[in-house]
């Protein structure tokens, strides 16, 4: 898959903007056995498939094969949009090293008459976050990161960064709008913090009975109005912002060092499974051709971390070609950008840097973990705050293997521009063609 195919997925995208119509729910066939059957050897040797598809999701994304449902589908969805005539789908339920693994297969003959087949799995983390990252400690990691970015992008200076990528520092510019954007962000968040102490001092009084209920129709209203607005934000930092500081934070602070490693561990695992990475020879591991690897939000720091260690893995002669089998990463929404420039360390440890980078293929050499055979796409919103354009994984927008920017322009209301991305027509468009 060359770049055309980004191109092709622009031209659909504009020509197709209405999501096909809703169905009823369908019959799903239900199988169990080895990870790769018969079926999927008769597959292989007839038409090369099937495909897969990895996905992970994202923070605050709590329910289990919720992200199978969506990527599967889309893709059948886009199939039949495509004049495709799509199989019953089917549930296949293996075992795997004392675990339980599940996918969601699709299949369909395009208007063409062949046949294509994916099999589309999760790598599921959410419940290792939970009741594990408290209030205190995001905000402690949101004005942190905020100061630090706050130093760099400091409208006097040289609004630059320097990071090690592909043989040497590079210098990274920081956008004029970027001061003021984090300025206006910090502002809103100490905003809130205020009323999320305001609400929760004045509901300890009322509960004591230091201070009345407040009397008339009009202030109990305006009470309940900011109570709940005080505890949807709180939700949201915790549950969604909170997920990133597990995540991220170690770069800075061992405290949640293991809990990031448990994290990668489950992207490891799964991906080593579906891409045969089995010293033995002995476990019937999937032999696929074509693997795509799918992050949304944090997930995509995951999934672009996930893909780096398999490459290493390769690298050190204990995995199956890695690259050669992936056509595309497929990044949207996500934050790592910012992970780049504020979350991670700025100190100028060039050792430290250069042995950093080393653990991220991606960033060392275009010609050899950059091949014309894969791609790396992008999709961001400008209503979306916690995605954006990558620019601080390449040495330059117009290397011909950078990452692919797609901004989703129907992804478009303020805030849940985050999530909108999953129905809308152009991640649809871009996960058919490269498993298709």
């Amino acid at each position: 898959m060359h770049f055309s195919a980004i191109d092709n997925v622009k031209l659909l995208a504009m020509s197709q903007n209405q999501a096909p119509d809703k169905r009823p729910a369908e019959p799903a066939h239900i199988r169990a056995g080895p990870i790769w059957d018969q079926n999927c050897r008769d597959a292989k040797e007839a038409t090369g498939g099937p495909s897969a598809v990895l996905v992970f999701h994202g923070m605050g994304q709590q329910v289990k094969f919720e992200t199978i449902s969506a990527v599967a589908g889309a893709i059948r969805d886009e199939a039949r949009a495509q004049g495709g005539v799509t199989k019953d789908l089917t549930v296949h339920l293996s075992r795997v090293e004392d675990q339980f693994l599940a996918r969601a297969e699709i299949a369909w003959q395009d208007a063409s008459g062949g046949w294509h087949e994916v099999h589309v799995y999760e790598a599921y983390w959410a419940p290792l976050t939970e009741g594990l990252v408290s209030y205190w400690d995001t905000l402690k990691f949101l004005f942190q990161a905020g100061w630090q970015g706050l130093r760099y992008s400091w409208p006097l200076g040289s609004r630059t960064f320097r990071r090690w990528m592909f043989g040497g520092p590079q210098v990274l510019p920081i956008d004029a709008f970027v001061f003021p954007a984090l300025l206006a962000v910090l502002t809103v968040l100490l905003l809130q913090v205020g009323i999320i102490a305001l609400v929760s001092l004045r509901m300890t009084q009322w509960l004591t009975g230091a201070v009345a209920l407040p009397a008339g129709i009009g202030w109990l209203v305006l009470w309940i109005a900011v109570i709940a607005e005080a505890l949807v934000a709180r939700y949201f930092l915790v549950q969604y912002v909170g997920d990133i500081a597990a995540y991220v934070s170690p770069y800075k602070s061992s405290k949640f060092d293991e809990l990031r490693k448990r994290i990668q561990k489950v992207g490891l695992d799964i991906g080593k499974v579906i891409y045969g990475v089995d010293p033995a020879g002995d476990k019937g591991y999937p032999d696929y051709s074509r693997i795509l690897l799918v992050g949304h939000s944090l997930g995509s720091v995951l999934a672009y971390d996930t893909l780096n260690a398999l490459i290493n893995m390769e690298n050190t002669g204990s995995a199956k070609p890695v690259l050669a089998r992936t056509p595309a990463l497929i990044t949207f929404g996500s934050p790592l950008d910012k992970t780049a420039f504020i979350f991670r360390t700025q100190r100028e440890d060039w050792i430290r840097e250069q042995m950093a980078a080393a653990m991220q293929p991606l960033i060392v050499d275009y010609e050899k973990y950059r091949p014309p055979s894969f791609t790396w796409v992008n999709i961001w919103s400008k209503w979306d705050i916690i995605s954006g354009e990558l620019n601080y994984y390449d040495v330059s927008e117009t290397h011909p293997r950078h990452v692919q920017n797609m901004e989703d322009l129907k992804a478009s209301v303020p805030l849940k521009a985050h999530i909108q991305y999953w129905k809308n027509p152009m991640l649809r468009k871009l996960l058919y063609e490269f498993v298709g």
